[in-house]
This record gives structure tokens, sequence and C-alpha cells, in this order.
């Protein structure tokens, strides 16, 4: 199974008064309008409602914007032909983009693949925090986080249009941090995964993954992890 993918990276023009939430939010509503418009069948393979089809985040100093199925159609017609992309007040270079859509294989795989997480991973939510936080000891906390993470990916699969016909496996082996984010201080997790579902790059896991949150990006086998 594939899904279609569609990256670029943006440099803003006037990055002081650039907004990375109102330029997502203009292009999801754009997004959504188009594939109204365009109605049932109009484009190849499944239409995500439970899935962003837009995701924008910062990774280092790389402003990344994938557009995963209709989202990517949508992207890629607004990015062919052009270096700049305006959405309402912004206007951004496209420094980079990808040559077309991308077929990105998705589902379980017969061998497990190995992941990290590249931006920060929200996985808790208020009640799973005190679950956490009760805990005592590592190997309870690491246990719970495994749990939670294969929860997850089902969840993200089912997001995606997948059903799996065997349980989604992983082992996981991250830790947690607290960082300040929008005027608030969170907990966040870092870390890498084995499991047996194949993800497409720069995916999320986890809460707020439109928001570039919980992204993960294979790693190259023969590489020491643990």
């Amino acid at each position: 199974m594939t899904r279609r993918i569609f990256t670029i990276t943006i440099t803003p023009a006037n990055p002081l008064q650039f907004s990375l939430t109102e330029f997502r939010s203009v292009l999801t509503r754009e997004c959504a309008k188009r594939t109204a418009q365009a109605g049932p069948g109009a484009t190849d393979g499944p239409v995500l409602s439970r899935y962003p089809p837009i995701l924008c985040g910062q990774q280092k100093h790389d402003i990344r914007v994938t557009g995963l199925c209709q989202g990517a159609d949508f992207l890629y017609s607004l990015a062919r032909g052009t270096t700049e992309i305006h959405t309402g007040e912004n206007r951004c270079h496209i420094d980079t983009r990808d040559a077309e859509i991308r077929d990105e294989p998705f589902g379980i795989a017969d061998e497990e693949h190995e992941y990290e997480f590249i931006t920060p991973w929200l996985a808790l939510n208020q009640q799973n925090e005190k679950k956490f936080y009760l805990l005592q000891g590592k190997p309870a906390r690491d246990a719970f986080m495994q749990k939670l993470l294969a929860a997850q990916l089902n969840t993200f699969a089912k997001s995606l249009e997948y059903s799996p016909k065997q349980p989604i496996a992983c082992t996981a082996h991250v830790r947690f941090v607290r960082e300040r984010i929008e005027r608030q201080t969170v907990m966040i997790f870092k870390g890498r995964f084995r499991t047996n579902l194949k993800i497409p790059q720069y995916l999320g896991i986890g809460q707020s993954v439109s928001q570039g949150f919980g992204w993960v990006q294979e790693i190259p086998r023969g590489t020491d992890l643990w």
C-alpha cells in the first residue's frame, strides 16, 4: 500500500511578520475547499478525514510543508511552476520541492523498521500524564510509553485509512524532557523506536502533528540504536 506525498521547504519573505499558524490555517482551508469542489473520485487513492492533509512545521532552520493524499495534490498544484507561495498576508520563497508527487510505501511490513522523532513527540494527554507521574521507576515508565506508542501507531494507521491485518508491534527507547512551547511548559519525548509498520518520512504521531510535532524519520539499516 502507498500514500501520496509532496513536500516543500520555504523561507518567509518577511520573517518578522510571518505567522506559521496563519500560513498553515490558510493552506488547510484552501485544501478543504478545493477537495470539496473536486467532488468524490477526483483524486487517486483515499481522501483523509481523520489525519491532517497539510502538515507545517519547523525542523532546525527549515520550515517544511508536507501534503498527504488530497493535500499532496493541492500542494503540488500550488507550488508547480512558481518560486513563491502567497497565502493571505504571508509570502514565502520555495527553497526545495519534490520533483513530483511521491507514492510512499505504508503499512505492515515483513521486517521491522527503525525511526527517530526529529521533532518533539507530544505523547501525553492530561489523563496519561497523571498516570505517567504516578509510575515508580524507569522500567515501569518505559513499559507505559511503549504501550502508548503502540496504541498511537494503531490510531495513526487507521487515520490514514488503513486497517492493519495483524497487530502493530514496537520497541521504544524514549526519554522525557520539559520544554517551553507557546508560553506553556509541557512534557515532550525524544528518542527512537522500532516497529513493523512502514511509515512515510516526515509524518507525525501523537498530538498536534499538523503543527510539526511527533514527526519521524527512518534510520538507515545498520545504525547502532540501542
